[in-house]
């Protein structure tokens, strides 16, 4: 197990190694020993961000319309993507799984047809889109 510390360097619950080198791959902590890292992000503070980005949407998957009950990145961690509302939808376990790592655009041409709400499911991968090239460019 590795030892976890938040920003302010208080103990959190330890991690298995594999998700301590994704937190360190993803630039959401850095390794302080063989045995810790420390995070960059406040996790408690993303809880609020997904809470604030399902009761955004309705609880509605902007994928497909049924109920929403987790966030999708819309660019994923994987690729560099923040935990910030802009980049949070709402997604269904089903479209959230499906998309994977794909780009939103991706997804988007094949579910257009039925994504109920295709407007603001494309403002938000434009707005989202934006902000990524924005971070990227600071």
């Amino acid at each position: 197990m590795i030892n976890v510390l938040n920003i302010d360097g208080q103990r959190l619950t330890p991690c298995v190694l594999d998700r301590a080198w994704r937190e360190v791959n993803r630039a959401r902590a850095v390794w302080i020993d063989e045995q810790t890292i420390q995070l960059l992000y406040n996790p408690f503070l993303y809880r609020e961000y997904r809470k604030a980005a399902l009761k955004r949407d309705r609880y509605t998957c902007l994928w497909c319309g049924r109920s929403g009950t987790t966030v999708d990145h819309i660019i994923p961690s994987s690729k560099g993507g923040s935990d910030r509302p802009y980049n949070l939808l709402a997604a269904c376990m089903e479209c959230n799984t499906k998309r994977g790592d794909r780009p939103a655009f991706a997804y988007w041409r094949e579910k257009v047809r039925f994504a109920p709400r295709r407007v603001r499911l494309m403002y938000r991968i434009v707005k989202a889109n934006v902000h990524h090239q924005l971070n990227r460019l600071s």
